[in-house]
C-alpha cells in the first residue's frame, strides 16, 4: 500500500485527473455491460436487436475498461502518472471536439443529453487541462 502511495505522490495533478479517469471508464464499463439499454438509451442511443445489446456492453462497457485499466497499468508500469494523463487528455478532448462539431453538423443542440454532455464533457476536459498544466508546473 505504502509503494502504490509513494507512486501517486509523485505528481499529485497528475495522479488525481488519472484517478478520476479511472474511477471514470472503470464506472462506466460497469454500467454498460450490467444495464446497456437503459444506459445507452439515455444516450439517445437504442440496439435494434439483441446483437445491438451486445455491441452496447462491448464498446461502451468493454472499451471503457480496458481504457481504464490501460491508464492505471500505464501508470503503474512507467512509475509516473503523467503519462496516463497525457492519454487520457487526448481521449477526452478528442471526444469533446468531436462531439461539438458534429452537433452542430447533425443539428443535435436540442437533445437532452447533449445538454448534459457538453457541460460535463467541457468541465471534464478543462478539470484534466489544468491538472495537466499544474502538473508540468509544480513538478
Amino acid at each position: 500500500m505504502e509503494a502504490i502511495k509513494n507512486l501517486f505522490m509523485v505528481n499529485i495533478p497528475a495522479s488525481v485527473a488519472v484517478i478520476g479517469l479511472a474511477g471514470y471508464f472503470l464506472s462506466m464499463a460497469v454500467v454498460f455491460v450490467i444495464s446497456p439499454i437503459k444506459n445507452a438509451e439515455s444516450f439517445s442511443i437504442k440496439p435494434v436487436d439483441n446483437a445491438g445489446k451486445t455491441e452496447i456492453r462491448v464498446y461502451y462497457g468493454g472499451i471503457s475498461f480496458a481504457l481504464g485499466a490501460f491508464l492505471l497499468y500505464l501508470t503503474f508500469a512507467l512509475g509516473t502518472p503523467v503519462y496516463s494523463l497525457v492519454g487520457g487528455l487526448f481521449f477526452s478532448t478528442t471526444v469533446f471536439v468531436t462531439r461539438t462539431i458534429f452537433l452542430c453538423v447533425d443539428k443535435g443542440w436540442k437533445c437532452p443529453y447533449t445538454k448534459l454532455a457538453i457541460p460535463a464533457e467541457g468541465f471534464f476536459v478543462v478539470a484534466l487541462w489544468v491538472c495537466f498544466i499544474l502538473s508540468k508546473v509544480l513538478y
